[in-house]
C-alpha cells in the first residue's frame, strides 16, 4: 500500500512510516467494496461519500437532512443555486482527510456546531477552530429570528469546512 497523503511505500504498518497518516482508516474503507461505486448518491439518498474524489451538491435538491462525508476528497455544496426554503434547513459535513466548500447565500443566517480534530472550519472569513481540539460554536446575529437559517454540524479531522458566500 502506497500513503495516499505522501505517496511513501507504507507495506503493511497501520501509520504510514514518512508522515504518520493512519492507513487502517484506509484500509477499512476499501475493504467495504468498490469505492468508485461510492461516488454518487442516487436520489433520495441523505449521505454523500467523496472517496478519493470530488463531489458537488446543490440545493436544487433538498437536502435538510443530508450528510456529506469528504474522506481523501472534497465537496462543494451549493446553496446559492435555489432559494433556501424557508426555517431552519439542517446539514452534516465530515472532513477527514478532506475539505468541504459551502457556498450560503448572504440573506441566509448560520450556526455552526460540532468539533474539529487536528481541523478547522471557517465562516465567511471568521476562524473557528484550528489547533488539536476544537468545539466548533458560531451563530449569526440574528439567527433565531432569520427567515432561512441554516444549521451546519461540521467535523472535521485533519480536514476542514469552509462557509463563504458565492
Amino acid at each position: 500500500m502506497f500513503c495516499p497523503k505522501c505517496g511513501a511505500e507504507a507495506g503493511t504498518s497501520r501509520f504510514c512510516r514518512s508522515c504518520g497518516t493512519n492507513l487502517a482508516i484506509v484500509s477499512d474503507l476499501l475493504e467495504e467494496g468498490d469505492p468508485s461505486a461510492l461516488r454518487t448518491s442516487p436520489p433520495g439518498n441523505r449521505t454523500t461519500l467523496s472517496l478519493f474524489h470530488s463531489s458537488y451538491l446543490s440545493n436544487e435538491r433538498d437536502l435538510n437532512g443530508h450528510t456529506a462525508v469528504a474522506v481523501f476528497g472534497g465537496t462543494q455544496i451549493d446553496l446559492a443555486a435555489a432559494p433556501l426554503a424557508l426555517g431552519e434547513t439542517r446539514i452534516n459535513v465530515v472532513s477527514v482527510f478532506g475539505g468541504t466548500d459551502i457556498l450560503v447565500p448572504d440573506d441566509v443566517a448560520v450556526r455552526v456546531t460540532g468539533i474539529s480534530i487536528f481541523g478547522g472550519v471557517n465562516v465567511r472569513g471568521r476562524n473557528l477552530s484550528s489547533g488539536i481540539f476544537t468545539v466548533n460554536q458560531y451563530e449569526s446575529p440574528g439567527y433565531a429570528v432569520a427567515a432561512r437559517r441554516l444549521h451546519i454540524d461540521a467535523t472535521s479531522i485533519f480536514g476542514g469546512a469552509k462557509i463563504r458566500t458565492p
